[in-house]
């Protein structure tokens, strides 16, 4: 299997409907045909398998793009969704006939030809055509899948270069068919760009929000039959001292779903950096832990205890303060939310001055609807701290929300575009609150 080489899927919440991408030259009234929603080699495979402790803002994230792996959050279920836009509304949205991109109102006009129906249609009609399918499995809360939309989807080169070799299909993870093609083909973050023969069989995937040429790039040698799984394991295999590389070809393993090499892999980067001098040791138990025990095997309270293991043999490592939110995520998996909550609360009470901590507590608990109340103490607690964050008014205004306060939760979002009057997710917002609290 070809793959990219790293992947990033953590957390900023874009509450926004599948139909929020249209094709070029078509306004939503026009199409239903929508979307949401995710290695550059060894660097990208990976950023998508982490579980930063705050998702980057927008304006940060291109700098974030060497980041190590923390568990992968945009695993976690989202929160039951609120309805979106009438179509009336999305008519009224964008003018008829836009370029693509982002328009003023912050609405997207995406300039490739999605294909309206599901999976089996989509590989019906390539192979009519001769073409390969290309699938895009996001979620509508997964940042670098805005990444996808606003950046790089709406360029018209993209749009040409993907509809003269493919038929490209947009699929919600977690709704409709998206579960189940989920599991079908191991998707392990979002997005995830999978491609696929006409009779469905899968010659490789992308993963994360490459920039347009990486894009173009990845796609094309996939669909010539490259292999960058294969690249790597021949990397190692010429230099097998080298720690980072094997670590990287672990991570690479776990993305592609093939558990049992990563397990041996990632034995082998624990035994070799055995007090984390390198730094690759806590890495690797956290990737083991989130993908390897949580995910592929389904079995948390393992991944708990070796997260647990992880903070007593490395208290000081970065990943030992993010396992409180990813013990946390467990626990709630087993109905133990109060449990749950405390991990969120011992995070942030490892540095009350890290704004970052606080922001992590927010996501966790709007994207798993679980200690509202305790995040947006932390939320608040946050903005004290920094008055300009408009990541922290956003976390306000989801938890706000879902604690039934939707004057307070509209008044949130209004001051998160304020602060940042460019930003088209939270024009989206405001209109978005705006309808949920009826007018307001």
């Amino acid at each position: 299997m070809a793959m990219r080489t790293l992947c990033r899927r953590d957390v900023r919440v874009a509450h926004e409907a599948a139909h929020l991408r249209r094709p070029a030259g078509v306004t939503k009234g026009e199409s239903s045909a929508g979307r949401l929603q995710a290695p550059g080699f060894v660097g990208s495979l990976m950023r998508g398998m982490r579980d930063p402790i705050r998702p980057p803002s927008p304006r940060r994230w291109a700098t974030l793009r060497s980041l190590t792996l923390v568990l992968a959050a945009c695993a976690a279920p989202a929160p039951a969704g609120d309805a979106p836009p009438t179509k009336a509304a999305a008519e009224k949205a964008a003018p008829a006939k836009a370029a693509p991109g982002v328009q003023d109102d912050g609405e997207i006009v995406s300039a490739v030809a999605w294909f309206e129906g599901d999976l089996e249609g989509a590989l019906a009609a390539a192979r009519a055509a001769g073409k390969l399918v290309l699938v895009d499995v996001g979620a509508y809360w997964c940042p670098p899948c805005r990444e996808l939309e606003e950046k790089v989807f709406v360029r018209p080169e993209v749009g040409a270069a993907i509809g003269e070799k493919f038929v490209a299909l947009h699929v919600d993870a977690e709704k409709g068919e998206g579960p189940e093609l989920v599991k079908r083909y191991k998707v392990q973050a979002y997005p995830t760009l999978l491609v696929l023969e006409a009779n469905g069989v899968e010659k490789g995937r992308l993963v994360d929000a490459p920039p347009p040429e990486e894009l173009l790039a990845g796609l094309s040698n996939i669909a010539g039959g490259g292999d960058a799984l294969a690249a790597l394991e021949k990397k190692v295999a010429g230099a097998p001292d080298d720690l980072q590389a094997r670590y990287e070809l672990a991570s690479a393993y776990a993305q592609a779903a093939r558990r049992d090499a990563a397990e041996a892999e990632f034995a082998k980067v624990i035994a070799g950096d055995p007090d984390n001098a390198k730094g690759l040791a806590a890495k690797a138990m956290v990737d083991r832990a989130g993908f390897i025990l949580a995910k592929l095997d389904g079995k948390p309270e393992e991944a708990i205890a070796l997260y647990r293991e992880l903070q007593q043999k490395f208290p000081t490592a970065r990943e030992s303060v993010r396992a409180y939110r990813s013990i946390g995520r467990e626990l709630h998996k087993l109905g133990r939310d109060d449990e749950a909550v405390k991990s969120l609360e011992a995070m942030v009470a490892t540095d009350p001055a890290n704004v970052d901590l606080k922001i992590g507590f927010g996501w966790f608990s709007f994207r798993e609807r679980c200690g509202q109340s305790s995040a947006l103490t932390a939320v608040d607690a946050g903005i004290a701290l920094a008055k300009d964050n408009a990541e922290l008014y956003y976390l306000r205004a989801e938890l706000l929300h879902q604690l039934a306060r939707p004057a307070d939760a509209v008044a949130a979002i209004r001051e998160a575009a304020r602060i940042e009057p460019e930003s088209a997710f939270y024009k989206r917002q405001v209109r978005r609150f705006s309808e949920l609290s009826g007018g307001a």
